[in-house]
């Protein structure tokens, strides 16, 4: 009677073997995370390409008022007159807009951008006797007849269109702002001889592709706006006092004083920059909630994970079926279980996310439970394999779909599936499972 073994290695360094060989798998799982950050890139710059000819992330803000001025300085016997701005805003402001995305994305070669057009119309007043106290200022000229009305906006080349521009009873015509720090679009004006409270209007349609911001200029300011998007991300400095977000898109309003802000109604030349300026914008972002590459990458991060336990389900099955499975076969099915995170990234790219996961899924379980088939000589253990390959890519859809849930879901299913792998193979000897046995 002859001594044998039940495999051509001890049960110990099997179990070292496939632990290599899922190491080894961190390499094609490494290059495939590599990819997704390339195709991310690339779409960024799709982003970036198509908005510098449509408009990318617009900030808008109410109309401010450009005042030169002559100050008289004596130095000793020396007397200089020194020519300045103040900048004035508007005591109220109040903004409506209505940012609606279009039905066709902008491509840049596969890539899709989504853009807006939105109406921004801005009404209110400056109130010049409210600011007195901050305009009077000792040994100041103010050249009432020179001061203009300027606009901010990030980028002038976003205007589609101006409606309407008018301050009191005069009709203005706006043209980019060439001088000052504050960029958009200005215009001169001359209703400001009897300093008496001065209404505003404006409205326009800007396009953009990825946020819209407004500055709060006024004492007070309030923004209404609505939207088709129905994935709205608001940021910056201050989130809306009420919302509402439903499938068809959201409603928000805004309320700022100027009290919340860090700089004051009246300022000199040089006082605030434009940087303090811009950190009070506050808007909405258009979130895209999980995108393909998003999906994608948190995919492959459960992947190690999923392989890791298919293989030990696979050494389980062995020692409570007596079948074996050379680690050869092992490394096929971990570049098979690799292959299906390529596939599904390729697919996602030109077709919904749904239908190349379909697609990838069903090709890796048909695959898998052909491959266990053959090599086991059994339809039933290829079938058993199929099934338990088609369970758990169901669930990791169901993590790669989950936005806020996703840790909390993959560890409970993880913990549930290696708590199956236990109890299954918790009457097994390892010791005597490592033993070799007799054989004719």
């Amino acid at each position: 009677m002859a001594i044998g073994f039940r495999a051509p290695t001890s049960l110990a360094s099997k179990a070292f073997i496939i632990a290599g060989i899922v190491l080894l798998l961190l390499v094609p799982l490494l290059m495939l995370r590599g990819l997704v950050s390339e195709r991310t890139a690339l779409r960024e710059q799709a982003t970036a390409k198509v908005a510098e000819g449509w408009g990318g992330d617009l900030i808008v803000g109410g109309p401010i008022l450009t005042l030169p001025t002559l100050s008289t300085v004596t130095d000793g016997e020396k007397t200089q007159v020194i020519r300045s701005e103040i900048y004035v805003l508007p005591s109220r402001l109040t903004a409506t807009i209505d940012l609606n995305l279009e039905e066709k994305p902008r491509y840049v070669g596969i890539y899709g951008v989504p853009v807006y057009l939105a109406g921004v119309r801005l009404a209110g007043e400056f109130d010049f006797q409210a600011l007195q106290s901050q305009l009077h200022r000792p040994g100041v000229t103010y050249l009432w007849e020179e001061s203009r009305i300027r606009l901010p906006l990030s980028e002038v080349r976003s205007l589609r269109e101006v409606r309407r521009a008018r301050i009191g009873v005069q009709d203005i015509s706006f043209g980019p702002s060439s001088q000052g720090p504050y960029r958009g679009i200005d215009a001169p004006v001359q209703s400001f001889e009897n300093r008496q409270p001065l209404t505003f209007e404006f409205d326009a349609v800007i396009a953009g592709t990825r946020s819209l911001s407004i500055l709060p200029v006024g004492s007070t300011t309030s923004v209404a706006m609505h939207s088709n998007w129905p994935h709205p991300s608001f940021q910056d400095a201050f989130l809306p006092v009420e919302h509402t977000v439903t499938d068809n898109g959201f409603d928000a309003r805004w309320q700022v004083l100027e009290l919340n802000r860090p700089y004051r109604q009246v300022w000199m030349q040089g006082e605030v920059s434009e940087a303090q300026l811009l950190e009070s914008a506050f808007g909405v972002g258009l979130y895209q909630p999980v995108d393909v590459y998003q999906r994608g990458e948190r995919a492959i991060k459960y992947a190690l994970l999923f392989i890791a336990l298919t293989f030990l389900t696979f050494f389980a099955w062995e020692q409570v079926s007596r079948v074996q499975l050379h680690p050869f076969q092992y490394l096929l099915v971990g570049l098979a279980l690799s292959t299906f995170y390529l596939l599904l990234i390729a697919l996602s790219e030109h077709i919904v996310f749904l239908l190349a996961y379909v697609i990838a899924a069903t090709a890796l379980v048909l695959l898998i439970g052909i491959y266990i088939a053959g090599a086991l000589h059994s339809r039933v253990r290829g079938l058993v394999a199929g099934t338990a390959m088609t369970v758990v890519y169901g669930l990791l859809y169901v993590l790669v779909l989950s936005e806020d849930y996703a840790l909390l879901l993959g560890a409970i299913i993880l913990f549930i599936a290696l708590a199956a792998v236990m109890l299954v193979t918790r009457r097994i000897d390892w010791y005597r499972a490592s033993e070799p046995v007799e054989s004719d």
